[in-house]
């Protein structure tokens, strides 16, 4: 019988076998160091080491106090040695609503809660803490002061080299409302609404009367009661406003006015959504892509958008631009022959007459293919002949904006009788078919045909793009402008300015100050 030995370990591990696992030694129990949150802390902050020298909020107080800033102060009436708490700066105002929006940050809540902690808003503010009330007053009371702020930075800009009017590119952008799109409605509600605001105020009173025995939630209530019939008077009257530009009675019954905000309109967006906007209308000079105008508009139409837009330029750099350039939205006969008379070159995009002629018969009911231009004028100016052969004679001249036509009608047995009778005449044939044909183009009109056409003058509308459309992006992606916090047109401008006035600082900051500590 063989004894078995007891085991022993290796001294040696040697080739071939398998490797003899070692215990582990036994340790302590593992140090971690955590963290203690219930503890009351007494530190000492040296607010000018908040933030780094390079930072913006810097960048923005130091601009700021190069600013005539005495607009703002005009409405204040507590003055040294007189009863009444001082106001806050509005250095430190406009600097605070520039650094918020620059961070994409619109609320006034919002702002009052970062300054409890924000590094940034700590150092603009000195640890102070600004009521959002006070930031929220001061956005929207003071556009006069905001246009002249913008006109004086625009100065200063063109002081730096930055901007030349040399060339300006202009564009527009549908920026959302705060209305939504299920406050809109027609007449009838709307009366109703307006009614029963009316009898919430006679029961309630008048805010302004009977303060003494008052409580504050009797007063509070009297007051949203009183606000509400203010919206609903406005929307009543923007709803008869709409109505009398209408003709016709069927369509003064489809008008319909948003109840929260009157002053919003329906607009298509890029994405082909419907939703409640302004038309920010944004003019960029070429030369660094600074903004030298902006504007809003209710229309969502941009026809009509340029012209105002050059005197908004006018109004703050004090002349016109040399050159605008502008897409189709823009080019059309009054721009074009208003540009040419202010002796300013206008570039853009414009369809051709037979395009237009194509799409306004299809919107008839009638082939593009039996266009007026598709009708030939023969040699003696007294007949036309249609594409299917038949002969028009000549009815009379006319001239409509500086265009002169000749009016030709065919017979109508003619056109009751032709095998292209639904394509070309859909429509009272038996009268015979009228067309307009145009023979002479306003001079101004054909010079900018003309000048259209060379390669110089497209290459530089290719170039529109990239310019016009960079403020736009800007100002929502990065500014976060995509929708206004504040209701109606007057308050949901100077919002647009705010932006427009952070956009152009930030440019500032980029091509001015930061430019020496690079170099």
């Amino acid at each position: 019988m063989l004894m078995e030995l007891p085991s022993q370990p290796l001294l040696l591990d040697l080739p071939g076998q398998p490797p003899q696992n070692k215990p582990a030694a036994p340790r302590g129990e593992i140090k971690l160091k955590t963290v203690d949150r219930r503890q009351t802390v007494l530190a000492m902050i040296n607010v000018e080491e908040l933030i780094a020298a390079d930072h913006k909020a810097r960048a923005i107080w130091e601009l700021t106090g190069r600013m005539n800033l005495g607009r703002f102060t005009e409405p204040l009436r507590s003055t040294r040695g007189s009863a009444g708490r001082p106001a806050w700066d509005p250095r430190l105002l406009v600097s605070v609503w520039v650094y918020a929006y620059s961070e994409g940050i619109g609320s006034a809540r919002e702002i009052e809660r970062l300054m409890q902690w924000d590094p940034a808003l700590l150092w603009l503010a000195g640890t102070e803490r600004v009521n959002h009330h006070t930031l929220s007053d001061f956005r929207v009371e003071h556009k006069a002061a905001l246009d002249e702020l913008f006109a004086e930075l625009l100065a200063l800009l063109e002081n730096e080299g930055l901007v030349n009017l040399q060339q300006v590119m202009h564009d527009g952008t549908k920026i959302r409302t705060q209305a939504g799109g299920d406050s809109f409605r027609r007449e009838k509600t709307l009366r109703e609404r307006l009614e029963q605001a009316r009898e919430a105020v006679a029961q309630l009173g008048d805010p302004q009367a009977e303060r003494v025995g008052r409580g504050r939630k009797q007063a509070a209530q009297q007051r949203v009661a009183k606000e509400r019939l203010q919206r609903m008077e406005a929307a009543f009257e923007e709803m008869q406003t709409q109505q009398a530009a209408q003709q016709k009675d069927e369509k003064k019954a489809e008008v319909r006015v948003s109840l929260t905000e009157p002053d919003a309109r329906v607009m298509k967006h890029g994405d082909n959504a419907l939703a409640p906007s302004y038309n920010a209308q944004i003019s960029t000079d070429a030369k660094e892509r600074i903004i030298v105008g902006a504007q809003l508009s209710q229309c969502s139409s941009d026809a009509h958008g340029l012209l105002p837009a050059l005197e908004e330029i006018a109004g703050n750099l004090g002349r016109k631009p040399a050159q605008v350039v502008v897409d189709g939205g823009f080019t059309n006969r009054d721009t074009i022959v208003e540009c040419a008379a202010q002796q300013i070159e206008l570039v853009g995009s414009l369809a051709k007459a037979e395009e237009r002629s194509a799409a306004a018969m299809k919107s008839q009911g009638i082939d593009p293919a039996f266009a007026p231009h598709h009708f030939r004028i023969l040699g003696d100016s007294k007949s036309a002949l249609c594409p299917a052969g038949c002969s028009l004679r000549y009815v009379r001249q006319s001239r409509k904006r500086g265009d002169r036509y000749q009016q030709y009608q065919a017979r109508g047995e003619d056109c009751q009788s032709c095998h292209h009778q639904r394509q070309c005449c859909p429509k009272k044939a038996a009268q015979g078919r009228t067309i307009s044909i145009r023979v002479e183009e306003r001079a101004e009109m054909a010079a900018f045909r003309k000048k259209m056409e060379l390669p110089e003058n497209r290459a530089i509308y290719r170039r529109r793009g990239e310019v016009a459309e960079f403020p736009n992006a800007w100002i929502k992606q990065k500014l976060g402008l995509r929708k206004f916090g504040v209701r109606g047109l007057a308050k949901a401008g100077s919002e647009l300015l705010w932006a427009c006035l952070t956009y152009n600082i930030m440019q500032w900051m980029r091509l001015v100050w930061r430019k020496p500590q690079v170099a």
